[in-house]
């Protein structure tokens, strides 16, 4: 018996759609900034930490890893995802961010590797959750009970993990809102005038208005070290500089901590993921830990990951 022909065109048809929109696959793509050493190593232990989530979760799935070109072609790299069925996606850095925004809502995508903020894009962000800055505090200052902060509009979200982790941690936080680095100054020379004691600390957060590296860190460092201040920072670069201690990310732990979110926000939640960094290193100054009278043992030094002057 002769198959109808209107069958015959409609599994045509059917097959045709099937070749022009292929299966959504399980693929992660990732995407970083092609750039130079010592920054193209950070993404590729980002990358490693990835692939290592990937590993001990057991489910194989494949990575299809790319370096962005400063100019690249946003329209072409859409295309590619589609023809592959690609729609989980991992960006790096502010070329992974701007990938992003170009990106339509049908992909599925998570940032890491910047310091970004609630309510802008899903992601881990660069910005260390103050559970853990707190954690570090006690143990290099036990002696501190009392946070003092000044903070600009963009890190209110910030100041609500803080106060959380001053409670859980029995720590009073001293926060200060601030609309420009004129006010921050002010309020730390205040507190500096008013008297501060061995009890008090200096908490400088990621924040271009309160903690201005050329204007706000050089001022408190110098009054801090005369007055024998203990100052903990957000920043990295900070501990170099003379505060007692600030935190980095531990970039293989981010990437496993990246996998980990975008498998469980392309299950179908409906809100948008976010953390602050809890994958955190410590870097201490030796000298302005001595300069305080602080003495660690070789034990607690191990726990130190990176130690200044170098």
């Amino acid at each position: 018996m002769r198959r109808p022909r209107f069958f015959t065109i409609l599994i045509t048809y059917l097959f045709s759609c099937w070749l022009a929109f292929p299966a959504q696959s399980n693929d992660i793509a990732i995407f970083y900034p092609n750039v130079s050493e010592p920054y193209k190593s950070i993404y590729q232990e980002i990358v490693s930490g990835v692939e290592s989530g990937r590993v001990n979760d057991g489910k194989k799935i494949p990575l299809d890893v790319f370096s962005l070109a400063k100019n690249f072609d946003s329209q072409r790299i859409t295309q590619q995802l589609n023809d592959k069925g690609i729609k989980k996606i991992l960006v790096l850095g502010r070329s992974g961010l701007k990938l992003a925004r170009a990106l339509k809502d049908d992909f599925t995508v998570i940032s890491g590797a910047l310091p970004i903020t609630p309510n802008t894009i899903a992601g881990i962000s660069l910005i260390t959750d103050p559970k853990y800055l707190f954690k570090y505090l006690a143990q290099v200052a036990p002696k501190v009970n009392t946070i003092h902060v000044a903070y600009s509009n963009a890190n209110g979200w910030l100041m609500s993990l803080a106060e959380s982790a001053a409670i859980s941690q029995g720590y009073r936080l001293d926060i200060k809102r601030v609309d420009s680095t004129k006010q921050a100054l002010e309020f730390y020379q205040q507190l500096f005038t008013n008297g501060l004691s061995e009890k008090d600390a200096i908490w400088l957060p990621i924040d271009r208005i309160s903690s201005q590296d050329k204007v706000t860190l050089p001022f408190i460092l110098e009054k801090a070290w005369n007055d024998d201040i203990v100052v903990f920072s957000s920043k990295p670069s900070h501990a170099k500089r003379g505060a007692l201690f600030s935190t980095y990310p531990d970039n293989y732990r981010l990437g496993q901590q990246l996998y980990k979110m975008i498998n469980e926000y392309s299950i179908g939640s409906e809100s948008r993921p976010f953390s602050a960094l809890i994958s955190t290193l410590l870097a201490v100054n030796l000298r302005t830990a001595a300069h305080l009278g602080f003495k660690y043992d070789q034990e607690q030094q191990k726990s130190f990951q990176l130690t200044f002057p170098e």
